[in-house]
């Protein structure tokens, strides 16, 4: 596969609002590793396909918990306007929740019994999905029904026939097709790729992105329910992706449902029960108690906090509940 070279940078300073954790933003240690990014303490770099353009991003930390600040560089083979780099921009700030002010949310929860302790390593993280809507549609396609193994073998699969691969700044990402770069393809074609019976979901969603039939920006701007309609209307969007979209995608920090979601009911069971294995409405019923319209906002610091200190230190039951 021919590597497109994005010689071209210009940069920009984004303030996000305080308190703002760097890290606990930017990598999401519970999300399955795609090949659109790499992570270390403090920068990220990422591909990005935006408006049909594809571009390189390292997102740097220059700052602190108190007084944030991101230097970002975006990277292409042509040089980018002003228009370009503000647009970039206000994506990353709706992806990232960069300029979300969460003191409500901090001031609430900081002696509550769960987010006390998680505030003391992660206060100022932001629920975040650095993808498209169409990209995470795709992600969320190939995780159903699937250990990370096999997952990860379907999106590089994917990527590797109908994706490109950028370089910049010394490093080499893959970056996601455009839908309309699916519309010749066939059902057999995409099969052959070892998706499955997916192969009907990527092609129908993909056709629905390239009749305009959905428009994510639009998506961003109406009331849940409505949001969620029209997500639902794509073909194989049942509760547990729509929930996702509107909780991590949409930034909806009241949406907290488990229908569909028997494993993180079970991690969940642990956290707050201690036990093997509670009733789903006896977790709802709990967060809802506890967290009120805050209850998707106070699930993401619980359970991403879980998987940061897995990644740090092995959690032995964790472990078993991670399907490989």
């Amino acid at each position: 596969m021919k590597i497109i070279l994005l010689t071209r940078k210009i940069s920009v300073t984004i303030y996000p609002k305080a308190p703002f954790n760097f890290d606990g933003t930017v990598y999401v240690p519970q999300h399955f590793a795609t090949p659109d990014f790499e992570w270390e303490s403090g920068v990220l770099w990422q591909s990005m396909n935006f408006n049909r353009t594809l571009y390189g991003l390292k997102i740097e930390n220059r700052g602190t918990a108190n007084n944030p600040e991101i230097k970002l560089t975006v990277y292409s083979n042509r040089d980018v306007s002003k228009g370009e780099l503000s647009a970039i921009k206000n994506e990353l700030n709706w992806r990232y929740g960069f300029d979300e002010n969460l003191a409500e949310f901090f001031d609430k929860f900081k002696n509550d019994k769960f987010l006390k302790p998680v505030f003391k390593k992660w206060k100022g993280m932001r629920s975040s999905c650095m993808n498209s809507l169409y990209e995470l549609l795709m992600i969320s396609i190939v995780l159903q029904n699937a250990t990370v193994r096999r997952t990860v073998q379907m999106m590089n699969n994917l990527l590797g026939k109908y994706g490109k691969r950028v370089k910049f700044d010394n490093k080499e990402l893959a970056v996601y097709w455009n839908p309309l770069d699916l519309n010749n393809v066939t059902e057999p074609e995409l099969r052959i790729l070892k998706v499955g019976y997916r192969d009907k979901m990527i092609k129908l969603i993909s056709e629905s992105f390239s009749k305009n039939e959905i428009d994510e920006f639009e998506l961003r701007k109406v009331p849940t329910e409505d949001a969620k309609k029209e997500i639902t209307k794509l073909y194989g969007v049942g509760p547990a992706t729509a929930q996702n979209i509107l909780a991590e995608y949409l930034r909806r920090h009241d949406i907290f449902d488990l229908k569909g979601r028997v494993w993180e009911q079970k991690i969940l069971s642990r956290i707050l029960f201690n036990k093997k294995l509670v009733p789903a409405e006896k977790i709802i019923g709990e967060f809802e108690k506890r967290y009120g319209n805050w209850k998707g906002l106070a699930y993401y610091y619980i359970f991403t906090n879980l998987f940061w200190e897995h990644k740090e230190k092995n959690i032995e039951w964790l472990e078993k509940e991670i399907r490989l």
